[in-house]
């Protein structure tokens, strides 16, 4: 048992032994009138005493007389968090200059000042270590200690946030609260990773308050507390913005900035899997390759401005002629080629590009002007045999010109 807490506080006990772990330097928890409730076996090296003894301690038990307290202190200044330097004492009644970080944080309900203690007689970079101390609740990230069954230990601030919640409803969550139902898939094998390599980084869901969910990078490590208990220790990077930030990328990478169609590099990668399910298959898979009659005059006549409107609506015209598993890709310029697998025939591939050169064709209202455009369209079919999609884009791409010369 925890020293000033009943029999049925189980849950904050084990909170209380798992931070006061977690913390590399001694490390005591206590109540804000100075009484001791854990501490860790820095803590009792560093006073010569067995923690057994450290938790029915008060913090003056500790501090050399007329030396600095930390309490009492405004409940203020506790939750900014204090740091001070003092004079303690051990069992021996030994004194010795330290350091102290002491900050005030809310587990499962109750009001516990976190304590470490630094010994300045010891060759540290004290500033060093006092951010570290605080490193736990000044993280941007979140990070959570759980026990296998998904039980909440410990959290701080950011986890908290990151959920949209109150630290208090974040410490009342159920086991696994904060993932959601879809998310929980593979845990154990997740968590077996962790048991047997010390660490694991993954990818997971994690669950807000309201009910949304966002992509979260989860760095997981194994923790054998003094007690022989092991927990997790899982900070977790919420991706989102990430993830964002790549989807514009792979967008810009592969979309054509002025149509959105497909561009290059996109048609390449479709067509060479296009291809092969074509040959695997044995289906037919034909390419229009559709060029804007005179678009430069069209241009220099209403401005590259609407001539850009004229691309864009000619896209869309393209677009709506084909079924939705075919490709609309724009190669550069005024052309633009289009990948239609699973044709019929070879007079299936005919009457798509029948189609294609008539919809193109139809007067365009670009602002206060109507403009007329035409287009060549040149056909050709994959064969295996003897095409690559550089071949295939040369056979379409020659009978255009062919249908260009013959008006």
């Amino acid at each position: 048992m925890v020293y000033g807490l009943g029999t049925d506080d189980l849950a904050l006990t084990a909170l209380l032994e798992s931070v006061v772990e977690l913390v590399p330097d001694a490390c005591l928890a206590a109540l804000p009138d100075g009484r001791v409730l854990a501490a860790n076996e820095k803590a009792a090296a560093l006073y010569g005493r067995p923690v057994s003894r450290l938790v029915t301690m008060s913090e003056s038990d500790l501090v050399a007389r007329g030396s600095p307290t930390l309490f009492p202190r405004t409940r203020q200044e506790l939750l900014a968090g204090v740091v001070f330097d003092s004079v303690h004492r051990d069992a021996g009644a030994a004194v010795r200059p330290v350091r102290v970080s002491a900050r005030l944080s809310d587990l499962l309900g109750r009001e516990v000042v976190i304590v470490t203690v630094l010994d300045d007689c010891e060759p540290v970079d004290a500033e060093e270590q006092r951010i570290k101390s605080a490193a736990f609740d000044a993280a941007l990230d979140s990070i959570i200690v759980h026990d296998f069954d998904g039980n909440l230990l410990h959290f701080n601030q950011a986890a908290a946030e990151a959920a949209g919640m109150t630290a208090e409803e974040f410490s009342r969550l159920e086991p696994w609260g904060w993932t959601p139902a879809h998310g929980r898939a593979g845990r154990r094998e997740r968590l077996t990773s962790v048991l047997e390599k010390g660490s694991h980084t993954f990818e997971a869901w994690g669950l807000r308050g309201d009910g949304s969910t966002y992509e979260s990078e989860v760095h997981a490590r194994a923790l054998k507390l003094a007690t022989g208990r092991t927990v997790i220790v899982a900070v977790v990077r919420d991706i989102t913005e990430r993830r964002r930030a790549e989807t514009a990328i792979r967008t810009l990478a592969y979309h054509d900035a002025l149509t959105g169609l497909p561009n290059r590099i996109a048609l390449n990668e479709r067509a060479e899997q296009t291809m092969a399910d074509a040959e695997r298959h044995g289906d037919l898979l034909g390419l229009a390759f559709v060029d804007i009659n005179e678009f430069k005059v069209i241009n220099d006549d209403i401005g590259h401005f609407a001539g850009d409107a004229v691309l864009r609506a000619i896209a869309e015209r393209l677009v709506s002629a084909v079924r939705a598993g075919d490709t609309v890709a724009r190669f550069g310029g005024d052309e633009f080629v289009i990948m239609l697998p699973r044709l019929a025939d070879r007079a299936d591939l005919e009457r798509v590009g029948e189609k294609v050169a008539r919809v193109v064709s139809g007067p365009l209202r670009i602002g206060d002007r109507t403009v007329t455009v035409t287009a060549s369209v040149g056909l050709a079919v994959y064969n295996p045999a003897e095409d690559g999609f550089s071949s295939l884009l040369s056979k379409a791409d020659m009978a255009m010109y062919s249908a260009k010369r013959a008006g």
